[in-house]
């Protein structure tokens, strides 16, 4: 729906002005294209943060920390499995087995609790 209004409004716009290269109606167009894929990503990307959020509130009950938690975790880490990483020591998650990129997402995990508790907690 929103791709259809910017359209028509783009379509009508041009149309309104005397002189316009089609190249450059293409080139609008796929910008916004662009912009509205950018959109549907920052809009899934804050529906999975008020998931993770709402999973900590469950929990924690502290708006800031959860907050910070749900935007903080790595995508693909929910709160049950940041409270698993948190309290699981790294020998027995099999950290040292592990590949670089999952190395980076348990070390990432584990940051998130001291970035989060000053905001949540201390404040």
């Amino acid at each position: 729906m929103t791709k259809q209004i910017l359209m028509a409004g783009l379509c009508a716009s041009l149309a309104a002005s005397p002189v316009f290269a089609q190249d450059d109606v293409l080139e609008k167009i796929k910008h916004l294209e662009q912009q509205i894929q950018e959109l549907k990503a920052l809009r899934e990307q804050q529906s999975i943060s008020e998931g993770k959020s709402e999973q900590c509130m469950k929990v924690v009950s502290r708006d800031q920390f959860c907050a910070c938690v749900g935007t903080s975790l790595p995508r693909e880490v929910d709160f049950e499995q940041y409270v698993h990483t948190m309290i699981t020591s790294k020998e027995k998650l099999g950290y040292e087995r592990m590949n670089q990129e999952q190395k980076n997402v348990i070390d990432a995990t584990m940051t998130v609790r001291e970035k989060c508790i000053e905001k949540g907690f201390f404040k």
